[in-house]
């Protein structure tokens, strides 16, 4: 016999989860404890009777009609739910010495050992860390979500396998998620931050991160690149990042809080060299490829800056063809500013043909173009961050205006030792131990409003947490939500992949909103594909 303890003083509640249950499994043996000290009185029969005293402990719901249950040593206790203010973080160490005690009185096994649920009120007061204690199977909040109640009450009750029917739709799906790990970060400047890493970062390796630093009233993430990683002790790496595409109101506020911060520092920057930086504008905005080239030329004494407001005539000049309006342009360019609508359609295929002009040009004055100049892209848009991401496989950087004449500058420096700055600029930064994360993607193949399959490179240990995002437009709106691994098997698909079963930890109202909303989304966005 399967027993189910019900440590619950609300009635509604009871009734609630009486209801579920039988629903599930009508065999079920459902007990009710109305007080924590009544679960206690029970322990205490329990040490010396073990399994037994199941039969005995709290009392039947009073709409249950079954039949008296005599005691016996092959009863099971498969699932505890109890009621957060009963058994919460404040009493996680009676959890565990309770669930030591089931398994060493053989109320359960190894195998399948007894589950805990907790139920609560959504609160700021509740602790949700307690996803990191494995032993507890998830958190469900109150008024329960029906459905949602009774695929979790499944979940614990199946154990470690899968569950084979389900009370909420699921959705097959091929699709990319976003799997959050948290970094520890070291200090933050005007142009990127810094982390310390146990293991080494790819230079050039581009990756979205989470933070309240990078918080504005519409973002709370940024794309950075990691440009140097440097070993500091046995296992510990700390890795340097520039932002890649921040849009100018993230500037300003990073900035402004690190310069309002009375122990910021700030590294100061003046560069020399007598090689000329040959500098390209396309741009049609007339007036603004003018500001462009004023800016450049004002800001480094090696530039030697060239503007096109038409593309047609750039290709022209490119090929020396003799026009009205030809100048007179150097072989090579080391530098190319572009309005990003330029390259709106047919992204990739219009940097390929710029690109092979620029590599006839060489050739035709006897040249070999050994690397195509860098391409800075000027938006006048926001851009979604999927497609800036896309972006950073071509183009060194995205800049948007109004210019940021003073990020520029400073970006330009960083990454271009060769480039003379006129006048000496200072890059403020600070330390920092704010949260971040960064956002690794990943491939689901199924996803319910109660879990999901991670199709991922290995195995995750059972009850192991992660945080994942479901990404919309709306991104101060969209939750990190907690899943757990609740079983794992080898994709049959071929491969050595692994499909990990991950169950969704903790779902508030809020949550279950965004997801079905995204869920929509991609069934849209799958049909129309």
């Amino acid at each position: 016999m399967k027993f189910i303890y019900v440590l619950e003083d609300d009635e509604r509640t009871q009734k609630d989860l009486f209801e579920t249950l039988k629903n599930i499994d009508p065999k079920l043996a459902i007990r009710f404890f109305h007080s924590l000290s009544e679960f206690h009185e029970w322990l205490k029969v329990a040490v010396s009777e073990g399994a037994q005293a199941l039969a005995t402990g709290g009392r039947p719901y009073k709409d249950d009609t079954g039949p008296a249950i005599e005691s016996s040593n092959s009863h099971q206790l498969r699932l505890v739910i109890a009621k957060n203010e009963f058994m919460g973080v404040q009493n996680i160490g009676l959890i565990k010495r309770a669930r030591d005690f089931f398994l060493r009185k053989k109320m359960c096994s190894e195998q399948e050992p007894t589950a805990l649920i907790l139920t609560a009120f959504d609160s700021p007061d509740f602790d949700i860390s307690l996803a990191e204690e494995r032993i507890i199977n998830n958190v469900i909040f109150k008024p329960f979500d029906k459905l949602i109640l009774r695929q979790h009450l499944e979940y614990s009750l199946t154990g470690h396998h899968p569950v084979t029917s389900t009370a909420v739709a699921s959705m097959q799906i091929n699709s990319t998620i976003e799997m959050l790990k948290e970094v520890t970060l070291n200090s933050i400047s005007e142009i990127g931050f810094t982390t310390l890493n146990n293991h080494a970062i790819r230079i050039g390796a581009l990756t979205k991160y989470y933070s309240d630093s990078f918080t504005t009233d519409s973002k709370k993430s940024l794309l950075a690149f990691c440009c140097s990683c440097k070993e500091v002790s046995p296992d510990q790496y700390l890795c340097e990042f520039l932002f890649f595409g921040a849009d100018n109101q993230q500037i300003s506020q990073i900035r402004r809080n690190i310069l309002q911060n009375k122990s910021h520092t700030a590294d100061s920057l003046l560069q020399t060299s007598t090689a000329k930086k040959r500098i390209l504008i396309m741009d049609e905005d007339v007036p603004l490829s003018l500001d462009q080239k004023t800016f450049l030329s004002e800001r480094f004494a090696n530039s030697e800056v060239f503007t096109y407001s038409n593309y047609g005539q750039l290709l022209s000049d490119l090929a020396d063809k003799e026009t009205p309006n030809r100048l007179t342009l150097p072989v090579e360019f080391d530098i190319l500013f572009a309005n990003y609508e330029l390259f709106e359609i047919d992204k990739q295929k219009k940097w390929e043909q710029l690109q092979q002009y620029l590599k006839d040009r060489c050739k035709a004055h006897g040249m070999e173009m050994k690397t195509a100049p860098e391409l800075y892209l000027v938006s006048k848009k926001r851009l979604q961050v999927d497609e800036v991401k896309g972006l950073s496989s071509w183009a060194k950087e995205v800049f948007f205006t109004p210019l940021d004449k003073t990020y520029i500058t400073k970006k330009l420096l960083k990454t271009h030792t060769d480039l003379a700055n006129k006048a000496e600029v200072a890059i403020a930064q600070q330390k920092d131990n704010n949260p971040l994360k960064v956002a690794n993607p990943v491939e689901i193949t199924q996803i319910s409003e109660a879990g999901l399959i991670l199709k991922y490179y290995r195995e995750m240990s059972i009850g192991a947490f992660r945080e994942f995002i479901l990404w919309r437009p709306e991104e101060l709106e969209t939750p990190e939500i907690i899943g757990t691994v609740n079983y794992t098997e080898k994709d049959k698909g071929g491969g050595d992949h692994y499909l990990n079963h991950f169950v969704f930890f903790g779902m508030k109202d809020y949550y279950l909103k965004h997801i079905r909303l995204w869920l929509r989304e991609a069934y849209i966005k799958n049909k129309s594909s």
